[in-house]
């Protein structure tokens, strides 16, 4: 689960003395404990912090150079917080010492990645699933009439095409390299027979996270306590969620297939479609062809997303 994959985007290393200086007028505080870089993610700069107050640890976020939603984030989760477990934002700067790019300051919650969690020997179990399930329901409430970005105030400025368009779109020269010709034509038959129900995904545009797999669910004593990295969120397919939290198969059978199902359902005015795991997994597939079709060699996130890729053509074989 998205183990050693390379960053999209080089870590930015700082030293103790450097987020003293970033952090000590925002916190009040005296001076930094200690600062841990957190190895996972591919494109902020994520430390956990410890000072000397009754709130102990928080988690200091370096934003690239490119980065310009952190305003879009910090809305989002004043929006959600009432419904779903978020981090709140203490503050959001820039500083000269971090070549002027914008930081923030965010709530540490105590617990671990899902894939950290899975890594160390964690089996998915019921009561986890029903928390993600009833978290997706609260997200995906939010509606919009149009499929898109969203700026800062979370209204949709760049409309998008419509879905069964975006997989030919993406296979371009990258994706034929990594996966041949083969690959693509049974893809582009697979959107062809699925056309009409990629339409339909079309019609129903919520809120969604755009990122819901394992570095971004933290859970603890096997219950779900935080969702985190909210920078790609838009309005979009609610089964696009869906299909990144089930991307790997071999964590979920049958019955938390079922027990998902049936939490999501008591919780979402707009029910599961009936092959609704099918279609979460062909609503993910774009997703994946955009990752490997990157420029940059990332040959551990390429041989594990190729591998996902035919998984789910499998899928529409049987």
């Amino acid at each position: 689960m998205e183990y050693n994959w390379e960053r999209s985007l080089p870590f930015l290393h700082i030293d103790v003395d450097t987020a003293n200086k970033l952090i000590r007028k925002v916190l009040n505080c005296e001076s930094i404990k200690s600062i841990t870089a957190i190895q996972e993610g591919c494109r902020t700069s994520n430390y956990i912090i410890e000072i000397d107050k009754k709130i102990s640890k928080y988690i200091l976020k370096i934003f690239p150079d490119i980065y310009d939603v952190y305003e879009k984030e910090n809305n989002l989760l004043n929006l959600l917080k009432k419904d779903i477990p978020v981090q709140k934002v203490y503050n959001i700067s820039k500083s000269s010492i971090i070549s002027n790019r914008t930081f923030g300051i965010y709530e540490y919650i105590d617990g671990e990645t899902l894939g950290q969690a899975i890594k160390s020997g964690y089996i998915v179990e019921k009561q986890l699933v029903k928390d993600v399930a009833k978290s997706l329901a609260m997200i995906h409430k939010f509606k919009f009439d149009e499929l898109g970005e969203l700026d800062k105030n979370l209204k949709v400025d760049k409309i998008l095409p419509p879905l069964y368009t975006w997989y030919e779109m993406f296979m371009g020269e990258n994706f034929k390299r990594r996966l041949g010709e083969n690959t693509i034509r049974e893809i582009n038959s697979i959107v062809e027979k699925n056309k009409d129900i990629l339409i339909d995904l079309d019609k129903d545009v919520s809120l969604v996270h755009g990122d819901f797999q394992g570095t971004n669910i933290l859970i603890k004593d096997k219950r779900l306590v935080g969702i985190i990295d909210w920078e790609f969120a838009m309005a979009g397919h609610s089964l696009a969620d869906v299909g990144q939290f089930f991307r790997y198969k071999r964590y979920f059978n049958k019955d938390l297939m079922n027990i998902f199902e049936e939490e999501y359902n008591k919780y979402s005015k707009n029910k599961l479609i009936k092959e609704w795991y099918k279609i979460a997994k062909l609503r993910d597939l774009v997703n994946l062809i955009q990752l490997i079709s990157a420029e940059e060699e990332m040959p551990n996130k390429y041989r594990e997303i190729k591998e996902i890729i035919l998984e789910t053509i499998e899928v529409f074989r049987i």
